[in-house]
């Protein structure tokens, strides 16, 4: 993959964007690649652009410049806690005036914060970047449904997922006693992956759009917790050439790219014709990447003891 071109966003929409004319969208937050999202398909004429954060202040420049750039884009704010599940339900229940939406984009999430615990007792990662994630596209997917084919849910992940895997006896890392944040980083990420197989898996011949998104490095406030042991840890393995995944195969960190080029694969994944028959897909710098992927994520029996442990943890079942 590091022979790819990255594209910025600007040259996904420019091939493709047309498209987005006229559609809804939702589950976009207003921080880092998710700002830049919104403001760069603001620039295809949509609809209607729904705006997700805990505060409507974390939105409002970006709604602001959106308005001045785009002023015929309607902006609507969300309010949403992705680390409280009865947030999420009310958010999701304020959109009932909302007859379809055309894409849903889960971006948010947290990186290796100290250990904690979201609001329903769930280790804050694995609530907050996958089963939040799991949650709300229940909760929306009748609505996505209605915009028909070419309708999207992308979750972005990481690249952090080639070193993660979901560990079903104990997601919650003892209630902290063995937690490792990068690990619990990895695990969420190798969650929201394996969460998109499934999901389209169960989809089927729908025609609605479903892939998880590495949209590399960028730097944002995702790294608000890298402390500078941290950040030395990750220089020397960066530099020690050693890092493997689960299958031993080598993994490669990646070079920090810009936020339009960040939000460019996910693009991609709502819009781009060419990899549509690799529905469930994985993707990375604007291309499937499934060969990334180690054995545990790409396993299907793993995947289905996800869903089912993830509904034990929502208390709702989510049939597709």
């Amino acid at each position: 993959m590091s022979s790819q071109v990255i594209l910025p966003s600007e040259t996904i929409i420019q091939r493709y964007g047309s498209s987005l004319a006229g559609k809804t969208m939702t589950g976009i937050s207003s921080e880092s690649i998710a700002g830049e999202l919104a403001i760069q398909l603001s620039a295809a004429a949509p609809r209607l652009l729904i705006l997700s954060a805990r505060a409507e202040e974390k939105v409002t420049p970006i709604a602001e410049k959106i308005k001045f750039t785009t002023p015929d884009v309607k902006i609507r704010f969300l309010a949403m806690d992705l680390g409280d599940m009865s947030s999420i339900r009310q958010a999701a229940d304020t959109l009932r005036d909302v007859p379809k939406i055309d894409h849903l984009i889960c971006v948010a999430g947290v990186m290796v914060p100290p250990y904690g615990t979201t609001k329903d007792g769930f280790e804050t990662q694995f609530g907050v970047n996958y089963l939040a994630n799991f949650l709300l596209v229940k909760l929306l997917l009748p609505k996505v449904r209605p915009a028909g084919a070419e309708s999207s849910v992308i979750i972005v992940a990481s690249s952090a997922v080639r070193s993660g895997k979901v560990e079903f006896g104990d997601v919650g890392f003892t209630e902290g006693r063995t937690y490792d944040p990068l690990v619990a980083y990895a695990q969420s990420n190798a969650a929201r992956v394996m969460f998109v197989k499934a999901l389209a898996e169960r989809l089927g011949d729908q025609g609605i759009r479903t892939f998880s998104i590495d949209p590399g490095a960028v730097q944002s406030g995702l790294q608000r917790h890298f402390s500078s042991e941290f950040q030395e840890m990750v220089a020397r393995l960066s530099n020690s050439g050693g890092l493997v995944d689960l299958d031993g195969k080598p993994i490669e960190l990646p070079p920090w790219t810009t936020k339009s080029e960040g939000a460019a694969t996910v693009i991609t994944g709502m819009i781009d014709p060419t990899i549509q028959e690799h529905n469930g897909a994985f993707l990375h710098n604007n291309a499937v990447a499934d060969e990334e992927l180690h054995s545990h994520i790409m396993d299907q029996n793993n995947w289905a003891k996800l869903w089912e442990l993830s509904e034990q943890m929502i208390h709702e079942s989510f049939a597709v």
